[in-house]
């Protein structure tokens, strides 16, 4: 556990101006830059630790569903998926022969 030293934790970092609008005050840590969020809203003083736990969480979270749900790449040359709508049959198995049970719903409405 750190110390809590109000100075290093209330007395925000100098900012870095990124480009309009967007500051940094932290490593990798991007903000909206807080006078222009002033304009239209309210602004609270949020101490160091605050934002650098928002930010742990953010990655852990990310990191979670990276783990859970990136199992799959798409692979650039691979057949749309597009013209298959609900109940059409897939892969070469089935091709030439109509699906076993019929689509329960409407086939899907495509651009031209």
């Amino acid at each position: 556990m750190r110390k809590f030293i109000y100075k290093q934790q209330y007395v925000r970092p100098e900012a870095t101006r990124i480009s309009d609008g967007v500051i940094m005050r932290l490593d990798h840590v991007y903000e909206v830059d807080p006078d222009l969020m002033g304009h239209h809203f309210q602004q609270q003083e949020m101490p160091t630790w605050d934002t650098e736990r928002i930010v742990a969480s953010r990655n852990d979270h990310l990191d979670w569903m990276h783990t859970h749900f990136a199992n799959e790449t798409l692979v650039a040359g691979e057949e749309s998926e597009l013209e298959l709508g609900p109940g059409s049959p897939t892969g070469s198995a089935s091709a030439g022969r109509g699906p076993e049970t019929p689509a329960k719903h409407p086939p899907p409405i495509l651009p031209d």
